[in-house]
């Protein structure tokens, strides 16, 4: 059962209902019978399909679709310790790395300045491309106060709250994307 609950937290950035709710979704890989799963038995515990779909199941994979080696690190620049542990755990989640390395999001994105979708696939490319052993995160910093309103560069802020800002403005921009 843990596996299960694994995926679906990989999997609520990928398929967002309607009303603005993370639903469950179901994944493939085309690698690994390990993570396919009945997509059809979730809806039927009780979960509702999804009204939209932002990007199709088949294309999800659990597991990484490039050898990766370790990217760089990254650099604390005054109490963003809590950032680093963020954007650390969302780079080297595979199937959304997989995602943002394909640059699909980007290729196709027409918001007007602060998307947080755009940030972290410009973030996710350089550090796992980067060619040196650690980085400043300046994508993500130069954007920090649109992340979250609360948060000021160089105080010490909760990693769990900064995730949870960071995964709601992904959540933002991939349905104010779906919706033009």
């Amino acid at each position: 059962m843990q596996l299960q609950g694994s995926r679906e937290a990989a999997h609520s950035w990928a398929t967002i209902s309607a009303m603005g709710d993370c639903s469950s979704a179901a994944g493939t890989s085309s690698t690994s019978t390990l993570f396919k799963w009945n997509f059809s038995a979730v809806i039927a515990e009780g979960i509702a399909p999804p009204k939209r779909i932002l990007f199709p199941l088949e294309k999800i994979y659990m597991v990484w679709q490039q050898q990766q080696s370790a990217g760089a690190g990254l650099f604390n620049v005054g109490n963003t310790c809590f950032l680093n542990a963020v954007l650390q755990c969302l780079t080297y989640t595979p199937p959304l790395a997989n995602y943002l390395l394909s640059r699909e999001h980007s290729k196709a994105c027409q918001q007007q300045g602060f998307c947080m979708m755009c940030t972290m696939e410009a973030h996710v490319n350089k550090v796992l491309h980067s060619p040196v052993s650690a980085i400043v995160p300046w994508a993500v910093l130069k954007v920090f106060g649109r992340i979250g309103e609360h948060f000021q560069l160089g105080m010490q802020e909760d990693a769990h709250d900064f995730l949870c800002c960071t995964v709601n403005a992904m959540q933002r921009a991939c349905l104010s994307a779906s919706s033009e």
